[in-house]
C-alpha cells in the first residue's frame, strides 16, 4: 500500500473509473482491429503480439490502478504509458492512432499517481522515455526480424 496522503476517496474513485475505462476501451478497440485486420491480412506475428502486449498493458495498468497493490505503480504506469506512446507514435500511419485516447487515459491516471502521493514526476517522466524508447527499439528489431 502506498502510504497515507491528502489522497480523497473521491481522487481514487476517478483513478479506478479511468483505469476500468481505459482497459475496456483498449480491449475492445483491439478486438476490433484484430476482426478488421486478420479479414485482409495475415496476424500473426505481427501486429498480432503488438495487439497482445497492448491488451496485457491496460489490464496490468487498469489492476494496479484498481486495487492500488503495489508501492511500483506509479513506475509501471509511466512504463506502461511510455510503451502505448511509442505504439502510438509508430504505428500512426496504421492503427496506432486510435490508440490515442488509451494514452490520454492512462497519462492522466499517471499524473494522478504522482500528485497524490507525492512522487518525482520527472523521474517518471523518465521511467516513461526510456520505456518508450525500449518499445520502439522493440518493435523495429522485430519489423526488421520478421520482414
Amino acid at each position: 500500500m502506498h502510504p497515507t496522503t491528502s489522497g480523497t476517496k473521491t481522487t481514487r474513485t476517478l483513478d479506478r473509473f479511468l483505469a476500468i475505462a481505459g482497459m475496456v476501451i483498449c480491449l475492445v478497440l483491439t478486438a476490433i482491429l484484430w476482426v478488421s485486420i486478420s479479414a485482409n491480412q495475415s496476424i500473426w506475428p505481427l501486429p498480432g503480439l503488438y495487439f497482445i502486449e497492448m491488451a496485457a498493458l491496460s489490464v496490468v495498468v487498469a489492476l494496479l490502478v484498481f486495487f492500488d497493490a503495489s508501492p511500483l505503480g506509479p513506475f509501471i504506469t509511466w512504463g506502461a504509458l511510455g510503451i502505448f506512446i511509442a505504439f502510438t507514435i509508430l504505428g500512426a500511419w496504421s492503427v496506432g492512432f486510435f490508440y490515442l485516447p488509451v494514452v490520454i487515459i492512462f497519462g492522466v491516471i499517471a499524473i494522478l499517481f504522482d500528485v497524490r502521493y507525492k512522487q518525482p514526476i520527472a523521474a517518471h517522466i523518465g521511467v516513461c522515455l526510456l520505456a518508450g524508447l525500449l518499445q520502439v527499439a522493440l518493435m523495429l528489431a522485430a519489423i526488421r526480424l520478421l520482414f
